[in-house]
């Protein structure tokens, strides 16, 4: 493992052909790391194999359901930043985080009665929700095995802590659901704790993989914690103010689960009473209608509820992309993918005007 202070040439004219001139965008960094994300794919497909025959089909119909693996992406990227290549190492702990991902979408779903995702069926929608949360339980447990082999003692620590607060976050959620009396401390907190959590520990784990000094460890971290909250802000707005083939999902599909996000709990705080009478009404609702989620959309415009979880979310990736700053990288080059991912984060909610999405 050596360290880089710019990025090898033959890095981008053999897997990209990507030059340091070129503005990048999010494409671009997928293509960067293409044969990297290829490994972790790799093993991804590998490691879910059973001789019971319910894990390797729910698996993959999970796995292949259209993610951006963005999670073990942030991961290659932090691991470079802080001077190492993609060894097996690494590439299998982007399998893990997958995986802890892929484990809570599994029973997340259960917990919401989610039946659609990404634009198909969810698995508890097709198998069932026993098979949801038994395959989920596997796809966990695989994950700590993964992690065991050969792992310092910090990696392991880092993601026990992740998956703890992870697990804390969406009780937490659950325990307040179509609950308005909660604050905007509480909606960020889960924010923290069920989004922010393992995108942040991905960005820990590159670094400690990577032998890195506890600065750069510390930095990565921030990084990850900001983009994680921007991410989840900007993914709480077009829930209302999205559009159905780009969120995978109808729109309006936390107010019918009985989440209280942020734009709502805006809308609700800065409106007349008769409206917050409205939105009481509508948050106990499970059949919400189309009209009525389009008085709800109209109503956050008015109050630039919308724009207020926006203006947060860019509060956030400026302090992301300031982190990155603090410190010197062994491969300071590396911090424009992070960066691109970081501006993409916030342009995709202006994406999914024209039909692009982050995951």
């Amino acid at each position: 493992m050596g360290a880089l202070t710019v990025f090898p040439s033959y890095f981008f004219k053999e897997q990209s052909q990507i030059t340091l001139e070129h503005h990048m965008d999010f494409i671009d960094v997928r293509q960067l790391f293409k044969e990297d994300l290829s490994k972790v794919e790799e093993s991804i497909q590998e490691n879910y194999k059973s001789d019971v025959p319910l894990i390797p089909g729910i698996s993959g119909y999970l796995m292949k359901g259209g993610g951006k693996r963005v999670r073990p992406l942030l991961l290659l990227i932090s691991a470079r930043l802080c001077g190492s290549t993609a060894d097996e190492k690494i590439i299998r702990h982007g399998c893990v985080v997958e995986y802890v991902h892929a484990a809570t979408l599994l029973h997340d779903d259960v917990v919401d009665e989610t039946t659609l995702r990404r634009g198909r069926e969810t698995v508890n929608s097709k198998w069932g929700n026993d098979a949801s949360i038994l395959v989920g339980d596997f796809l966990l447990s695989r994950a700590i095995l993964l992690v065991t082999l050969n792992s310092d003692s910090r990696v392991m620590k880092a993601i026990s802590e992740s998956a703890k607060t992870l697990v804390e976050g969406g009780i937490l959620e659950y325990t307040h659901a179509r609950k308005l009396e909660v604050t905007e401390h509480h909606c960020l907190d889960v924010i923290r704790r069920k989004t922010a959590s393992l995108i942040s520990v991905c960005c820990r784990i590159g670094a400690i993989l990577a032998e890195s000094d506890p600065e750069a460890e510390e930095a990565l971290t921030a990084y990850g914690d900001n983009l994680g909250m921007a991410f989840q802000l900007v993914d709480d707005v077009m829930d209302y103010d999205g559009d159905e083939e780009v969120l995978g999902k109808p729109p309006g599909t936390d107010l019918k689960e009985g989440h209280v996000t942020l734009p709502l709990l805006h809308l609700y705080q800065n409106g007349s009473p008769q409206l917050q009478k409205n939105i009481e009404g509508f948050v106990q609702n499970e059949n919400l209608t189309g009209k009525e989620l389009e008085y709800v959309v109209d109503r956050m415009r008015k109050t630039k509820s919308l724009e207020y979880c926006l203006d947060l979310a860019r509060d956030h990736i400026e302090k992301a992309k300031t982190s990155l700053k603090t410190v010197g990288f062994p491969a300071p080059d590396y911090r424009e993918p992070l960066n691109t991912i970081a501006d993409h984060v916030i342009e995709r909610h202006t994406a999914a005007k024209i039909k692009h999405h982050f995951l």
